[in-house]
């Protein structure tokens, strides 16, 4: 599929900028793509401080929630977290919880398995917490959408308050405090958190009302664990998300044990002695987080991230368990993603509405998102699972998927979710009325489907050095709102290209009519290389998109071009 290039265009005096700031004026281009325009905003994106997060309390019903809760844990009353299946879900449970124990709190948490019982609270669950004793349920990661089960509690002398990220649906639940930016008639300026991230904020709002200050260590861990969840959960890394996650990097690198059951899982898989960075979180370590609530409990993962200093077996045996997860995990998602890739319509509808009733349900939506991405198509995939079907939606950029299925919530038992990811259930017999319905209101247009790599800058080989690579690095953490910087060069020579086919591989020697010499390294784009260029490997002249990085070898760090894609001059 040929992906278009776009070169994304800025008003900003880009030379004023670089002056001010004494950055290149590549680095002022990337900077200003991303919305920094004044002095101050760029000093806050190049050093993101936690002093620059916001007042908790300016949140609508912060501090209330602060207030019940405060004086539910004095008073000695049972509370019970109720928590989500993934990994904002599980950190969410995991900073909450500890945040109620420092205060002295009675209380425990529930998750719900993704199988039996599906997304947020039911009211089988509601039942079992009643039966525990809880006089107040806290939910976190969900909630926003469960009105009648907070109801079934409230009518049971429970009261319930809802920390939450998600859409809220036209009849809010009559819960005792409801904090969740989304609402609309909260005016927290930034409503793009997940939900640990949330929690975080409310554990430091509870802690300086309850005058019992986080010591040093216990802020950082809280912190560290609502970054890791907000890489998880593929919110914009951008404002409040941005500043969380680069200081709680930060404090994860320095101390990787700082979590004595994160520290397990990092060491097992090889990483105690490597840097932790964006790509570590979202495709080593989350992947291990989530697996435990897809095949089996999340509160497997729960139990690791509580466990203590002195849970050493403990800690090693979970730990392991959350490998062994992922890699089933992996296998049953392969086998879905080749079912589905050999059977899909043709022509592609705009909108793939897919079903698998062989498929893992949960593995539903990771395998929605290998089809969008290689179709570029917005998708749902349905399974079958405890005598209904569910499915998980995953969608592209200008497709509002909440929205499209809003309008078709008549058929639905349940759904939730936001613009890009949905969880649906429904009667079989809707399927077909889904997938209508859905094609029929779509306004994306074929172009919409081509992919698209948004360009930065152009760039001459000689602006590609070492000092602007350094400088790039600042802007990290890279994910979505905050894409990787990524610049073109027009008309490279590559001397040599060496086509490393077992590994996927290609490997650049280039060399300008500067008489510069650069580096460069392509993974994944073989079959693209033989389509175009043959094996043709000297002297081979190409347009180029590429992200900057350095490489060290043999002690030697050079400047290198991570290349995206590749055109014929």
């Amino acid at each position: 599929m040929t992906t278009k290039w776009q070169i994304l265009e800025t008003d900003a005096d880009l030379s004023l900028m670089a002056k001010v700031l004494n950055i290149k004026e590549a680095t002022a281009c990337v900077m200003a793509h991303r919305g920094i325009r004044s002095k101050n905003a760029a000093l806050s994106f190049l050093a993101p401080s936690i002093e620059r997060l916001r007042d908790p309390l300016q949140m609508k019903d912060m501090q209330k929630a602060v207030e019940i809760i405060h004086k539910t844990c004095k008073n000695g009353r049972k509370i019970t977290i109720y928590g989500d299946y993934d990994a904002d879900g599980i950190m969410s449970t995991v900073i909450l919880y500890k945040s109620l124990k420092r205060l002295g709190a009675d209380c425990d948490y529930y998750i719900p398995h993704r199988i039996e019982e599906g997304y947020g609270l039911n009211q089988n669950a509601v039942e079992k917490i009643l039966e525990r004793g809880t006089e107040l349920i806290i939910t976190v990661d969900n909630g926003i959408a469960s009105a009648e089960e907070i109801k079934t509690a409230a009518e049971h002398g429970v009261s319930t308050i809802v920390i939450d990220h998600h859409e809220p649906q036209e009849i809010l639940p009559s819960a005792a405090a409801i904090v969740d930016p989304k609402q609309v008639d909260c005016t927290y300026p930034f409503d793009e958190m997940c939900a640990a991230g949330i929690v975080y904020l409310f554990a430091t709002a509870l802690a300086d009302y309850a005058k019992i200050p986080l010591m040093d260590e216990e802020h950082d861990e809280i912190l560290m664990l609502a970054a890791i969840a907000t890489l998880c959960d593929i919110v914009p890394l951008t404002d409040e998300n941005r500043i969380i996650v680069n200081s709680g990097l930060a404090v994860l690198n320095a101390n990787k044990l700082i979590n004595p059951g994160l520290g397990s899982l990092i060491t097992m898989r090889d990483h105690l002695d490597k840097p932790i960075e964006s790509f570590t979180v979202g495709y080593i370590i989350g992947p291990c987080l989530n697996a435990t609530g897809r095949l089996e409990s999340a509160e497997i993962a729960v139990e690791l991230l509580l466990a203590t200093s002195d849970d050493t077996q403990k800690r090693l045996e979970l730990a392991q368990t959350l490998i062994e997860l992922n890699d089933a995990r992996k296998t049953l998602t392969s086998d879905c993603v080749d079912r589905l890739a050999a059977d899909l319509p043709i022509p592609l509808p705009n909108v793939l509405v897919l079903t698998d009733f062989e498929a893992h349900e949960s593995v539903a939506g990771i395998v929605a998102g290998r089809i969008r991405e290689s179709t570029q198509r917005p998708t749902i995939l349905l399974t079958r699972g405890d005598g209904a079907t569910k499915g998980s939606g995953r969608s592209v950029e200008g497709y509002n998927l909440f929205e499209a299925l809003y309008a078709q919530r008549h058929l639905f038992t349940r759904f939730g979710g936001h613009a890009m990811a949905a969880g649906l259930t429904l009667p079989e017999e809707n399927i077909s009325l889904l997938r209508d319905a859905l094609n029929a209101d779509c306004a994306l247009t074929e172009d919409d489907f081509i992919p698209t790599l948004s360009i930065d800058r152009i760039l001459r080989a000689e602006e590609i050095t070492l000092t602007l690579s350094d400088e790039l690095s600042r802007l990290a953490p890279f994910g979505k709102g905050n894409n990787e910087p990524l610049f073109v060069c027009y008309g490279l020579l590559a001397e040599k290209v060496r086509i490393l086919n077992e590994k996927n591989t290609l490997i650049f020697s280039f060399f300008t009519n500067t008489g510069k010499r650069l580096k460069g390294i392509a993974f994944g784009l073989n079959k693209n290389y033989a389509t175009t260029f043959g094996i043709k490997s000297e002297n081979v002249e190409m347009d180029v998109a590429f992200t900057v990085e350095s490489n060290t070898w043999n002690n030697i760090t050079e400047v290198q071009l991570r290349i995206r894609d590749f055109k014929v001059v």
